[in-house]
């Protein structure tokens, strides 16, 4: 996937090493983030697809017949994969991105960039278990759109929080972190420590 694809705002493709299509990734409205994103397999059928939606702090991603959740706890820093049990530190735009099983404690993913054939820069998305690939290509895809859109972040989890007060504050009390609000504070932490 090239690196720049979200940015361009159009129609682009996965492609597996040997250059042949993996996946073509389509949407009908490109400038308005809560249109849908359909992924469709190499011949033609619609295998995933990731619903945004710039008031919500997660996205959806459905792949074939199973429903995950891309959590955004920070925008450009921190990312949780849920029904994978990925956590995400850091960005697409880091040289290396891995994606490590929370159960297992297991590097499940590796994102690199790396130059490929006449694309150019592109994201190349190594797996251990094969069977997770179109999973992981998934979840890189709304990644993407994510960082491209700067959209809202749910803040760092809390630990030991109930779950009745999670859902709580979820549900009533956040209603995301602005990219602008989180550079705010990313600024006045700056300023905090160099005094």
């Amino acid at each position: 996937m090239q690196v720049d694809a979200a940015k361009k705002r159009q129609d682009f493709e996965l492609w597996y090493a040997d250059g042949d299509v993996f996946v073509t990734v389509k949407k009908k409205n490109w400038d308005d983030e809560k249109d849908r994103v359909a992924i469709y397999n190499r011949f033609g059928g619609e295998m995933a697809r990731i619903k945004t939606d710039p008031k919500a702090i997660t996205y959806n991603v459905g792949v074939e017949r199973y429903e995950y959740e891309l959590h955004t706890y920070e925008l450009f820093s921190h990312y949780f994969f849920k029904g994978m049990l990925w956590d995400i530190q850091g960005s697409l735009e880091d040289k290396q991105l891995d994606f490590r099983n929370e159960g297992t404690g297991k590097l499940d993913v590796r994102i690199s960039t790396v130059k490929f054939k006449d694309k150019g820069r592109c994201y190349e998305i190594k797996v251990k278990d094969i069977s997770k690939l179109r999973i992981a290509a998934c979840c890189v895809i709304a990644m993407a759109l994510k960082e491209s859109y700067l959209g809202l972040s749910e803040g760092e989890p809390v630990e030991g929080e109930k779950f009745w007060k999670k859902w709580r504050r979820m549900v009533f009390d956040s209603k995301g972190i602005t990219y602008e609000e989180l550079q705010a504070k990313k600024a006045r932490e700056l300023e905090e420590g160099e005094e």
